[in-house]
């Protein structure tokens, strides 16, 4: 089965925010705090689901209309 071009869309955005906010999310908490016993609970509780609130709207809202700006002054 293959996605439509909405689906796909919807599909990578919601990929990418999670990506994206589990490794800069796990990058900054290791570099401030250093690996301790609880560092993934800390990190998945604390870090990680706040991060995906911020990061899936971003990636719907903000980087579409990046993308149309960046359009908007290209060839």
């Amino acid at each position: 089965m293959k996605l439509s071009k909405i689906q796909s869309i919807i599909v990578f955005t919601l990929l990418v925010s999670i990506a994206m906010s589990g490794i800069m999310s796990f990058g900054l908490l290791l570099t401030r705090l250093g690996w301790q016993p609880n560092f993934l609970k800390i990190w998945f509780w604390d870090y990680f689901l706040v991060e995906l609130w911020l990061s899936i709207p971003t990636g719907f809202i903000v980087v579409p209309l990046l993308k149309k700006l960046v359009d908007s002054i290209s060839e």
